[in-house]
């Protein structure tokens, strides 16, 4: 058995020799130069916002909308107003959170029982008759400008007097509209009537605004 061992050795050479332990051992023969893999990444949709930024982009807190000064008259009176220019723009974003469509409404904080008040218990109403106070915005003579996205399937609301608990549509989006989106609205005009014999003051009335996903 040596010898034949030997001449086995002998006849195949080195190589010979590597060939039948591949023969034997699989793994080597089948050896690759490559192997193949994949990457994952996962992007979850962000979370539906409203908020007013500057024309930086950077967020304004606690902006104030000065509506036009009046005089204190005997008979019924009104000013007027914008909410929303370029350093105070009305700001949505959507990263992909309401695929269906969103709306963005303005409301008082206190719905219904808010009022328009200053120092003394001065007061009058936002949502009453034409006398004692009603405020009146319209979305629809403003200006919608994306920043994400395009303007196809956003709408701009419709002039609506405040009355009792509901809120006034700003804008909104439909489910055509751009699953991504961001962008701003500005311009929009306010009317107030003021009722006669209002006692002077700097009168503050407290709003908020509210996105929603349909």
């Amino acid at each position: 058995m040596k010898k034949l061992t030997l001449l086995i050795v002998a006849s195949v050479g080195v190589v010979g020799l590597l060939g039948l332990y591949n023969m034997v051992n699989s793994s080597v023969a089948n050896a690759a130069t490559t192997a193949n893999s994949k990457l994952s990444q996962t992007i979850n949709p962000g979370v539906l916002s409203t908020d007013i930024r500057d024309s930086t982009n950077s967020l304004v807190n606690n902006p104030t909308f000065a509506m036009g000064a009046t005089t204190v008259s005997s008979s019924l009176g009104s000013g007027t107003g914008v909410f929303g220019d370029n350093d105070n723009r009305i700001y949505v974003e959507n990263p992909g959170a309401a695929d269906n469509g969103w709306t963005l409404t303005l409301n008082v904080v206190t719905p219904g029982t808010g009022v328009w008040s200053a120092g003394g218990g001065k007061q009058y109403k936002y949502n009453g008759t034409i006398n004692e106070g009603r405020l009146t915005v319209n979305p629809s003579g403003g200006t919608v400008t994306p920043v994400i996205g395009a303007a196809a399937g956003i709408t701009k609301g419709a002039s609506t007097t405040f009355s009792g608990t509901s809120p006034v549509t700003l804008m909104s989006a439909s489910a055509t509209a751009s699953k991504i989106w961001a962008g701003y609205i500005t311009n929009t005009s306010l009317a107030q009537t003021i009722p006669a014999g209002q006692a002077a003051g700097t009168y503050v009335l407290p709003m908020v605004q509210t996105i929603t996903a349909l």
